[in-house]
């Protein structure tokens, strides 16, 4: 179909869908930070960082909550993770009952690396916790940080059939990567922020599809966002990769499909970003944007935007839950409020009733 429409398009056993669900920065309504999501024919689902705005798309393209559950994070700049939060805590209350792994690489110091960072984030969701535990089954308050050598290439991930390998990335300071999976004979990279490095193109032969950021051109930024001449020069040239760079990287490894992300989409600035490409890469290349539609096969790569609901209830899955023994609802793990703050409830007799009923089970 010409659109892919959010939930109703069942994967073949053999195929790779790649969402799009965010490709710029910073965030704006038409697009969020970055984020893309990989749904498997063996009905598993990846995503490669969380920047704010992503969980949004994630919301809306129909995916059960429980299987966001995987995410690879490329480095920790806010645009690639600040929305880590909230996949945590819309999975506790839409039926995710399994721990919600993290993998991220190690940092120069131990306070840089995956450890560090979801250790600090549960401490900043520690009164949020607090405060929804017995509501929701506590299983759903796990996030799990899985931290690997940043400088080694590896497989991070190998289970199902999936090989996720991470490789490293020149980008700002040590400490940032990229992944490659690998799956029923497709493959795809996701490069996260980078300059064009050898690193990247000796992990990206014989691919599917290179996700690869492709930063607006210097006077773009300048024009439009107000930044000094040496600023933009500095962000797009020797921390990002620049259109002309992308086409060095493309042509070095000649992926069924080129895909380019982390520019601003806006009337007139993908048309540089397409010239500067053709500088020196003729292949097939996409400039992406939120919720555009990857579709990978054996025989074709398809690419398409997807249609859905502007507004959605969230998704879960009874058979899940159920095959984890159902959702506990357990009211003895409940923390109340002082009772001079109880005491200044406004009483409805069946809401009385009710938490009489809770305080019979053991809340606190």
């Amino acid at each position: 179909p010409e659109l892919y429409v959010a939930g109703e398009e069942p994967l073949a056993a053999d195929e790779m869908r790649i969402t799009a669900l965010g490709t710029g920065y910073p965030a704006r309504r038409g697009q969020g930070c970055a984020g893309f999501m990989v749904e498997l024919g063996n009905d598993e689902v990846f995503i490669f960082d969380a920047g704010a705005g992503t969980n949004l798309s994630f919301n809306h393209m129909r995916v059960p909550y429980h299987k966001a559950n995987k995410f690879f994070i490329t480095h920790y700049h806010i645009d690639h993770i600040g929305d880590l939060l909230a996949y945590y805590d819309f999975g506790q209350s839409n039926g995710r009952l399994e721990p919600m792994n993290v993998f991220g690489p190690t940092g120069e110091k131990p306070e840089l690396g995956i450890n560090a960072l979801v250790e600090n984030l549960l401490r900043v969701a520690a009164w949020h916790d607090r405060s929804k535990k017995g509501q929701v089954d506590v299983r759903g308050f796990d996030m799990r940080a899985n931290e690997f050598a940043f400088e080694t290439p590896q497989v991070v991930y190998d289970q199902n059939d999936v090989v996720v390998r991470s490789f490293p990335v020149p980008h700002g300071i040590d400490g940032a990567v990229g992944y490659r999976l690998e799956w029923n004979g497709l493959s795809m990279v996701f490069a996260g922020d980078c300059e064009p490095s050898t690193l990247t193109v000796e992990t990206a032969q014989g691919l599917d599809v290179l996700i690869h950021e492709i930063f607006n051109t210097p006077d773009t930024y300048v024009e439009k966002m107000g930044w000094t001449e040496q600023m933009a020069k500095i962000v797009a040239w020797t921390k990002h990769t620049s259109p002309q760079a992308a086409a060095k990287v493309f042509a070095a490894t000649e992926p069924r499909l080129g895909v380019g992300f982390h520019s601003m989409i806006a009337p007139g600035t993908p048309q540089p970003i397409l010239d500067g490409i053709r500088t020196g890469y003729d292949g097939d290349v996409l400039i992406a944007q939120d919720f555009t539609i990857i579709n990978v096969t054996p025989q074709q790569v398809v690419t398409r935007m997807a249609a859905f609901e502007p507004a959605p209830f969230l998704v879960s899955d009874p058979a899940y839950i159920q095959s984890k023994g159902g959702a506990n609802q357990d009211p003895s793990v409940m923390h109340g409020i002082s009772k001079w703050l109880d005491d200044s409830i406004i009483a409805v007799p069946e809401i009385e009733a009710f938490k009489a009923e809770l305080a019979a089970k053991g809340m606190r």
